[in-house]
């Protein structure tokens, strides 16, 4: 479950360079015989991503800011036929086309009827009859992730370990604070909130049992952390607005619509939180996060 959230949070983060990278990147995992077509020079890829010679089966990708804006639509129509055509010139010749997916990050949202309906009209086409054109989205992408090994999974979105039983370490958590204190985060406009009751806030946030179980763990350790923060005067303060601007980020890009998307914001800060991605690092996050959440500085006040 948390392997699928971290994976979610990638894609609506990823767009550009970045998304065709980490497509590649999971593409070479799920697929032994995959090959990634790198540019090269003033001639691209030849409008071909990656592909599998072996099956004949060619992959082109496209990661817009948002696929449903009007221009972007028309741009994603036009990239599918040029980018099809110029496939099929480049390279049926050397090795046979059978079946073609134009690659979009919809981010989970589906996609515009126009650019299915591109790909339906390129396959009407007579002279490509005997290949299969597709369209294949993030949760197609997804699809792949999922059928791999739990290995393969956790060095694509790395390891998150239970810290049901870790206590907070101090140079660890000097470590992060520093690390918070650095991080570049824009300015926080909220304010401080009404302190609520924790289950209820839980409930009310639709958090999962997982995140409820880590987020109560934490507040156990309260004590520690309060006395860190009487040794260190100000920082309270400071990581407070860190930790409401994280959470301001996390909300803009992980929409209410999306799939547990209170549980992908929360993954968000703590994946933000940590300069490295070790146990005792991550709970030290795990307490602050807790912290910060029972005074309501992240996610949302019961009403």
């Amino acid at each position: 479950y948390i392997a699928d959230i971290l994976f979610r949070i990638k894609i609506l983060q990823y767009k550009g360079q970045a998304f065709e990278d980490f497509f590649v990147f999971v593409m070479t995992k799920a697929e032994p015989n995959f090959q990634p077509v790198k540019a090269y020079g003033n001639i691209g890829d030849r409008k071909n991503d990656g592909f599998v010679s072996q099956t004949g089966i060619y992959y082109q990708v496209y990661a817009p800011r948002d696929v449903n804006k009007e221009k972007t639509v028309g741009d994603a129509v036009k990239k599918l036929e040029t980018d099809f055509k110029g496939l099929y010139d480049k390279w049926n010749n050397i090795c046979a086309i059978k079946k073609f997916y134009f690659v979009v990050n919809d981010r989970y949202e589906g996609l515009p009827a126009p650019i299915i309906q591109k790909a339906l009209e390129l396959k009407s086409n007579p002279l490509y009859s005997e290949i299969e054109i597709e369209t294949f989205t993030a949760k197609d992408l997804q699809g792949k992730f999922d059928m791999l090994d739990e290995n393969d999974m956790q060095e694509i979105v790395g390891f998150i370990p239970d810290v049901s039983d870790c206590i907070i370490e101090y140079d660890a958590l000097n470590e992060v604070v520093r690390y918070l204190l650095n991080a570049e985060l824009p300015i926080s406009t909220g304010e401080k909130l009404v302190v609520p009751d924790f289950v209820q806030k839980i409930t009310f946030n639709n958090l999962s049992e997982e995140i409820e179980a880590n987020l109560t763990v934490g507040s156990y350790q309260e004590g520690l952390l309060n006395q860190y923060f009487n040794e260190n005067p100000g920082i309270k303060d400071i990581l407070q607005k860190k930790f409401r601007a994280l959470y301001e980020k996390a909300c803009e890009i992980i929409e209410d619509e999306q799939e547990n998307a209170s549980d992908c914001r929360c993954y968000y800060i703590l994946e933000n939180s940590v300069p490295k991605r070790t146990m005792s690092m991550l709970t030290c996050v795990w307490v602050l996060m807790a912290y910060y959440f029972s005074t309501c500085d992240i996610f949302e006040e019961p009403r």
